[in-house]
């Protein structure tokens, strides 16, 4: 008989809240500090990635003082990462593999944990570089770290006459768009925001910099001023954004652009610039710089024809300094000279030494729609000069035959890397947190307004000596990570990755869907460093989508044969469990991370790990792997700051009716959640959905076969997933609430009221919202749809948003809460003319009676017995409520107050 594992365990389910702690902890402000090396997407924390591996290889009946001990999860003063694990050679008989590998942070806890092989592998060459650099190289030690030391001094001071000769004593630039006026004829900036630093020192304490530009015009031209409000008002703490003070007033100017409409205004003339989407005068502008730009190099027009394009970049104040002491100055006409003397400067750069590659043309990378179709044009000249003048330093340590110089040239390439995505024409300003917003800060390489350009050795973020600090602190880090561990680093596709033996453990965090273009957007690094170190092909787009597993509509423009949709994915990913299926010891865990809510990347996700490779799923658990404050995580109940980490086993076996699993799905699943309930052990959120899916998916998966099933392949996948698993999971929570608390609840709109109530957070003001995953996930039928939700008044819907129809939670008052709950109400039931349609709205009458007139409660229920059929469960609702909801929740005093904890209410009147 198969063992089972602690991952599978109900005792490791328990401490998955410290674990989720932690990982929390490690994505904010206890961040791993080689992280800070370069920028790599969706890294799981290392405490997620140590614990679930460990868990995996241990048995179920490991003590969970020992594990918390083993893994470091006892000591709360430190983040664990930063303490190594107490194995004692406990997994050096095991092997490990992770095909999806990306920037290591599952194979670097693998090797911390002393398993015997560590295998790491990549389909990037990018990622097969960082991954060198994070599990292989720091075998070298501390002679590795002084050496990177010795090198990288010396790259900077290769480059002091050419950067002290193109910048000064400057320490950087903001800089921006501006485009020829098609009605005056003069040049405007277009600025999106005017802020350079709002820093707020929180707690309503006020902001400890706020500073900010003021365009004036000045005849035919503007002026750009520096409004820095610590200085103009003396004082280190300013109260408020805008300011009055001595019969002054300050107040930042709105944006003049606003690409999304395209809109842009003239700062001189006021006009509106004509056109709409690829028509926009201003997206044409650009386009033609980008033409010139290339024409200019190749020595087809001078350099004034250059600067009398339609647009051109714009230099808009230099600043000097460091974070948040930063000072900010106007440019001068000597600024404006050196920037475009620059120009005539790079015609004698090799064009070798700076990027000519194509980038991806479509929708993936949005720049490439302003005509930013090279490499080379996401920089300006004097910045291309000093990057040809790094790789020139490399190449001259580049050596193929000396392994030990390949690891020090890695290193200094990365802090290369790093300043490059932190200087060129698609940065952006973050006045609120590091002021540089860096190219890749989001999932796509997008247009931006207001650039920062920075002085390679200046002391800021993003500089080339402030890289390499950041490079020699992470290093200093993972040379404390060696350990006996044989790690073996491959660049491969998986369909073509070959193994001697089998492995006991696969544990990865494989491709989700439309996640990241990660061959696109990593061409950024991929570029610049295949100057530095001899790779294979001219770009990875143009060479590894068609083995990439991700979608992406636009691929398919370029590759043909559906390469990029959801159907080319749903097959690579299934080929891809099949060969993982094939490299995994019988007894052997497959545990994926699994970080997407759409019903398409589960279809596809279910298609490949069941349908097609026949594993089940033995566990789910639910664990924090993304930074919530990210753009990405912005509009959505589902957090997708958690991921999904699954646990599957070979082989899914038999064949039973669709039917009676989902009833034994349901009738298991809700005895667990009726359990944690009387136990008092269930911490209601939207892990506890993904904990109960999982329960549900690991009864439906064990079956090869489920006779009754519609449809074949993916569609038979997405009949399982949408009308039986989603709907199973929430019927099994609601019967779980119902049997712990001791009611019943059957009405579909109750049911969905209740569960977002109870899984998605309280607001501290304002309503819950909701997204459209959310409606399908939270479904009781399957098929309830936005729409029929509206209708019966359970959700609201404006432009921008699907909300909750509940009290405000601003609320705080009694009358406060009545007049929330009026507004919900019809005006008729009110004045006793009753017309509900579902439970919710009779529960809704039942607060407000229960907070105006809680005298009348009786007598009103008794009237609703004669007129609707909903009271008892309006009535169970408000059990549940009372028993579970938020404390803070306005809905919760008036549920206690019709529940009657004092032998009131549903106790008297529930029949």
């Amino acid at each position: 008989m198969t063992q089972r594992k602690l991952i599978e365990s109900e005792n490791f389910t328990e401490i998955i809240p410290q674990i989720d702690k932690e990982a929390a902890r490690e994505k904010g402000p206890g961040r791993p500090p080689y992280w800070e090396m370069i920028f790599w997407w969706t890294r799981k924390p290392l405490i997620s990635a140590r614990a679930f591996t460990a868990a995996a290889l241990l048995p179920e009946d490991v003590p969970m003082t020992e594990f918390k001990r083993m893994v470091r999860l006892t000591d709360n003063t430190r983040p664990p990462h930063n303490l190594l694990p107490i194995t004692n050679g406990r997994f050096k008989e095991f092997t490990v593999l992770d095909p999806f590998a990306g920037f290591g942070s599952i194979p670097l806890e693998a090797k911390r944990l002393g398993v015997g092989k560590v295998i790491a592998s990549d389909l990037l060459p990018t990622a097969y570089i960082f991954l060198k650099a994070v599990l292989e190289y720091p075998k070298y030690g501390k002679k590795l770290v002084e050496d990177v030391k010795k090198y990288g001094e010396e790259m900077l001071k290769s480059i002091e006459e050419d950067v002290k000769e193109l910048y000064g004593d400057t320490t950087g630039y903001v800089g921006t768009w501006e485009v020829k006026c098609p009605h005056c004829g003069n040049y405007t900036p277009l600025v999106n925001q005017w802020w350079l630093l709002k820093l707020d020192k929180g707690g309503g304490k006020g902001y400890e910099r706020l500073v900010y530009m003021k365009p004036e015009k000045q005849g035919n031209s503007i002026r750009i001023r520096v409004v820095d409000l610590n200085k103009e008002l003396n004082k280190k703490t300013i109260k408020a954004e805008v300011n009055e003070s001595d019969g002054t007033k300050y107040e930042v100017p709105e944006g003049n652009i606003e690409a999304k409409n395209s809109y842009a205004r003239c700062l001189i003339c006021n006009n509106v610039f004509p056109g709409k989407g690829d028509k926009w005068y201003v997206k044409e502008a650009l386009r033609e710089w980008n033409e010139n730009y290339e024409r200019f190099l190749n020595g087809e027009i001078t350099l004034g024809e250059l600067r009398s394009s339609k647009a051109r970049p714009k230099l808009l104040v230099k600043f000097k300094g460091r974070s948040k002491d930063l000072d900010f100055e106007e440019i001068t006409d000597d600024d404006e000279k050196m920037f475009w003397d620059s120009f005539e400067k790079l015609k004698e750069v090799d064009i070798n030494k700076i990027p000519i590659e194509n980038l991806a043309p479509y929708g993936t990378i949005r720049i490439s729609t302003w005509g930013t179709d090279k490499f080379f044009k996401m920089f300006n000249a004097r910045q291309l000069i000093i990057f040809s003048k790094v790789v020139d330093y490399l190449n001259k340590l580049y050596d193929e035959n000396d392994e030990y110089k390949k690891a020090v040239l890695t290193y200094l390439a990365i802090a290369f890397l790093n300043h490059i995505r932190h200087n060129c024409f698609f940065t952006s300003i973050d006045p609120s947190r590091k002021f540089i917003a860096h190219t890749l800060a989001f999932r796509r390489l997008g247009f931006t307004w207001n650039w920062v350009e920075i002085n390679p050795l200046a002391d800021v973020i993003g500089s080339l000596r402030r890289s390499l600090d950041h490079v020699i602190e992470g290093l200093e880090y993972l040379i404390q990570t060696n350990s006996d561990s044989k790690i073996e680093v491959l660049n491969v596709d998986i369909n073509e990755l070959n193994l001697p033996e089998k492995v006991d453990v696969i544990i990865t965090d494989p491709p989700f869907a439309d996640d990241v273009p990660y061959p696109e957007v990593s061409d950024l690094y991929y570029v610049w460093l295949k100057r530095v170190i001899p790779m294979p092909y001219r770009t990875q787009w143009e060479e590894l989508i068609p083995k990439d597993i991700g979608v992406e509509e636009g691929r398919a423009k370029v590759f043909g044969n559906n390469t990029g949709t959801y159907d080319d994915f749903r097959e690579k990913l299934a080929k891809a469990f099949g060969k993982l299926s094939n490299f995994l010891k019988d007894d052997g865990l497959l545990v994926t991370f699994y970080n997407h809510t759409s019903t398409e990347a589960w279809v596809s996700l279910l298609y490949a790990g069941w349908y097609y490779s026949k594993f089940k799923i033995t566990a789910v658990h639910a664990v924090t792997t993304e930074d919530e404050t990210r753009i990405t995580a912005q509009n959505t109940t589902i957090s997708l700051d958690k991921s999904m980490v699954i646990v599957w086993r070979k082989k899914a076996e038999g064949q039973k009716l669709l039917q009676e699993v989902r009833k034994e799905a349901i009738s298991t699943v809700s005895d667990y959640v009726s359990t944690m309930v009387q136990k008092g052990k269930l911490k209601l959120s939207t892990d506890t959905y993904i904990e109960v899916l999982g329960k549900v998916l690991s009864v439906f998966t064990k079956y090869e076969k489920l006779a009754g099933l519609k449809g074949e392949r993916e569609k038979a996948v997405e009949e399982l997933i949408t009308n039986h698993v989603y709907p199973a999971t929430v019927q099994s929570i609601i019967e779980g609430l119902s049997k712990g608390v001791g009611v019943t609840i059957s009405d579909p709109y109750a049911a969905y009221y209740i569960l977002v109530k109870l899984l998605i957070p309280r607001p501290e003001k304002g309503v819950r919202k909701i997204d459209k995953t959310s409606l399908t996930f939270f479904s009781l039928t399957g098929n309830l749809d936005f729409k029929d939700l509206q209708d019966n008044g359970i959700v609201k819907a404006d432009k921008d948003s699907i909300s909750l129809a509940e009290p405000n939670q601003a609320a705080k008052e009694t009358l406060e809460v009545i007049s929330e709950l009026e507004k919900l109400l019809d005006k008729k039931a009110l004045l006793g003319d009753y017309n509900f349609s579902n439970p919710v709205q009779v529960f809704h009458y039942l607060e407000y009676i229960a907070l105006k007139s809680k005298d009348k409660l009786k007598e009103e229920i008794e009237k609703l017995r004669e007129k609707t059929r909903f009271v008892d469960e309006a009535l169970a609702i408000a059990k549940i409520f009372a028993k579970v909801l938020d404390e803070k929740d306005v809905e919760k005093e008036p549920s206690k107050r019709i529940s009657g904890e004092e032998k009131t209410g549903i106790l008297r009147w529930t029949k």
